[in-house]
């Protein structure tokens, strides 16, 4: 196991145990905000005082460690924050949220070593998954405002989001760890001496298991927070954005393997309902059958 997997890990676990004993439910953590501003930061609870010290411990560590270390840390810190409050659909969301991150540099560590970065963890995905995320955030809570009951109400409808969320996480990381270094988390260009096309297991169901798994987590986090405008906004955006990336990356994947990955296409389906990937020549002039 690499390095930098065991540093991610035990960040994760140590941002668990040491904050475990702390009251980090919604209304603890409202009522420990220093409202009194003229005594602030001293009016801050103790264990919040002590924060960045703790945080400091990170800077003993090797430079090219720090930052790994850091962001494992606060992933944990933001799964304990929602298993604390899991009996809320925000407590749900960020337990979810938290563990698909950290998931994702995991699986890429194990799977794809020579790819590992920290950019695995896809926290820093693109600016458009970050506004994404705040849409969302600011759709659930504006609801919650003025529609609590609405919002509230329906259990039954964000347990059934967090099933979809967890059924796309395993789809995903199964693709992940299956395709091992054949998985990339950007199209490659050109074909490595050991990339081989993988065929069988989850890839003999559907041509892209990790994106059909993206897009189910995409679609449940919105049912799991009770978003109806972030589910139709959700659908329609990630349904675009799959579409073009399984047409460009199958553009590439032809160019890699010919009639092998053209005879795959005609046996197995790529995942998403209506996304029919390419099926065009790759080269000019090239007959098709």
């Amino acid at each position: 196991m690499l390095a930098e997997v065991r540093v991610s890990l035990f960040s994760v676990l140590l941002a668990i145990c040491l904050n475990f004993p702390l009251p980090l439910e919604y209304s603890s953590l409202i009522s420990s905000l220093p409202w009194d501003v003229s005594n602030f930061p001293y009016s801050l609870p103790y264990p919040i005082l002590l924060k960045p010290l703790e945080l400091g411990v990170f800077f003993l560590l090797d430079q090219s460690h720090r930052l790994v270390a850091f962001t494992g840390y606060c992933l944990g810190f933001v799964f304990l924050v929602g298993l604390q409050n899991s009996l809320t659909p925000f407590g749900l969301y960020l337990t979810v949220l938290a563990f698909f991150h950290f998931s994702e540099y995991i699986a890429t560590g194990l799977s794809n070593p020579q790819n590992l970065s920290f950019d695995s963890f896809l926290v820093n995905h693109s600016i458009q998954y970050g506004l994404a995320m705040l849409i969302s955030w600011l759709e659930y809570f504006l609801q919650l405002w003025f529609y609590p009951d609405v919002k509230l109400g329906f259990p039954m409808v964000s347990y059934a989001g967090l099933v979809i969320c967890l059924l796309g996480e395993l789809t995903r990381k199964m693709a992940m760890l299956q395709a091992g270094r054949n998985f990339n988390h950007l199209v490659q260009s050109s074909k490595a001496d050991e990339h081989q096309l993988v065929t069988d297991g989850v890839y003999s169901l559907c041509r892209h298991p990790s994106y059909l798994g993206w897009f189910l987590w995409s679609l449940g986090s919105q049912i799991l927070l009770v978003n109806p405008l972030c589910l139709i906004i959700y659908g329609v955006v990630s349904y675009a954005f799959f579409k073009e990336r399984i047409y460009v990356e199958e553009y590439t994947l032809i160019a890699f393997f010919g009639d092998q990955y053209r005879e795959y296409q005609k046996k197995v389906g790529s995942g998403i309902p209506g996304i029919e990937g390419f099926h065009g020549p790759v080269m000019w002039g090239e007959k098709q059958e």
